[in-house]
């Protein structure tokens, strides 16, 4: 999917992720821009079976072997996030500012990284409030 950078309004990411055990350290998902230093606005990773916001929460655990449904929302114009596993709000965080963002899926490895990374996905929607 291409064509969806955003600079305002609200954004919707909804898909059903899969991620096979022995997969770690790795982003499966995320809002890609922010001011600098950093890169993303969001984050979602996986630690030894954990979806995990960044390194600084945990949203659901044991998800390995397992369809789960991620909703992230993304209010620019408010610099909020939230983050929904299975319809359950688990995380309204603030963004991290920037001008231009683009939702992200997939699996690009972070610290203590696995050799083996993947991650699957189906039903794949980007939504925008008017």
């Amino acid at each position: 999917m291409q064509g969806y950078g955003y600079r305002s309004g609200v954004w919707q990411f909804e898909g059903y992720g899969y991620v096979p055990k022995g997969t770690t350290g790795v982003c499966i998902m995320q809002i890609f821009g922010a001011t600098a230093p950093r890169a993303s606005s969001a984050m979602v990773r996986v630690y030894d079976g954990n979806l995990v916001f960044y390194r600084r929460k945990v949203l659901a655990e044991n998800i390995y072997d397992k369809w789960f449904r991620l909703n992230v929302i993304h209010d620019v114009g408010a610099s909020k996030v939230q983050i929904y596993i299975d319809g359950e709000l688990k995380l309204e965080t603030k963004d991290g500012g920037g001008t231009v963002h683009t939702f992200k899926c997939g699996v690009y490895a972070q610290d203590k990284d696995s050799n083996y990374m993947e991650s699957r996905w189906k039903d794949l929607k980007v939504l925008r409030k008017l």
